[in-house]
């Protein structure tokens, strides 16, 4: 479980770094099924939960090949027992509960890719307005591993403090804060560098990004999202959020 100190200081700031949470075999089976799905050799996973970089979509950018080509993959825990295994860890899982407490489950999961010189800029956002459909919505938490280091040169994410205690803040404010990112002229924004292993928690509403890759190294890191099973489902379509530790509770997610 995490300290008193660390939750504290998630409260405070919105996001906590864990350093070593992941040990380098766990990180290599990961790496290795990634890329077994990267390079089309998994028949489980649909091509459709595969995003290709928007620069090559448009012709703008070339990739060596079409592993290097992803932005993406998403919600393959669900079909995958790779990384629905590292959803279910158990250090993962401890964080997790010492932060929204004991009955939990996964809602989405996303491989970020940021590949060699081409992966692009993901402006500031939040998460949890982005198709997150839970009441209370401040129920949630991602846990992002990093499987390769996370650098400010080659992408690296980047929070605003403290932004996720005004819950649901408006997009013209998001676009705001990327305009002053862009142009050098937000010093509050923190980078969160990470080395394989390391995780970062962070709250469904905290403003982050994450730049440009423009180095030869390319920058996987591997996103779970968690939510309460206390919350309620307030989507259109069937929730099918994975029960993860603890149990479901009855006319909930």
């Amino acid at each position: 479980m995490l300290t008193k100190e660390q939750v504290e200081t998630f409260r405070e700031d919105g996001f906590l770094i864990v350093r070593g949470l992941l040990d380098g075999p766990r990180i290599d089976v990961m790496k290795a099924r990634a890329h077994t799905i990267a390079r089309g050799e998994a028949d489980h996973v649909p091509e459709g939960q595969l995003q290709v970089e928007p620069g090559v979509v448009s012709g703008e950018r070339d990739a060596d090949d079409y592993a290097n080509s992803l932005r993406k993959m998403s919600h393959v825990a669900f079909i995958d027992d790779v990384f629905r295994n590292h959803a279910k860890d158990v250090h993962i899982l401890d964080c997790v509960e010492a932060l929204l407490g004991p009955d939990l489950k996964l809602y989405q999961d996303q491989l970020f890719m940021k590949p060699p010189r081409i992966g692009s800029r993901q402006p500031y956002h939040q998460d949890q307005p982005l198709g997150f459909h839970v009441d209370p919505p401040d129920r949630m938490v991602t846990c992002w591993a990093a499987l390769d280091e996370a650098t400010i040169d080659n992408g690296c994410m980047w929070m605003l403090p403290g932004t996720h205690k005004n819950g649901w803040i408006e997009k013209e404010r998001w676009q705001e804060y990327e305009r002053l990112s862009v142009a050098g002229e937000l010093p509050v924004e923190r980078a969160v560098e990470l080395r394989p292993g390391d995780c970062s928690f962070h709250h469904g509403h905290i403003l982050h990004c994450s730049r440009p890759n423009r180095t030869d190294q390319r920058r996987w890191g591997y996103a779970t999202h968690y939510v309460s099973a206390h919350c309620r489902y307030i989507g259109a379509k069937t929730s099918d959020a994975l029960l993860v530790r603890g149990q479901s509770i009855a006319g909930c997610i």
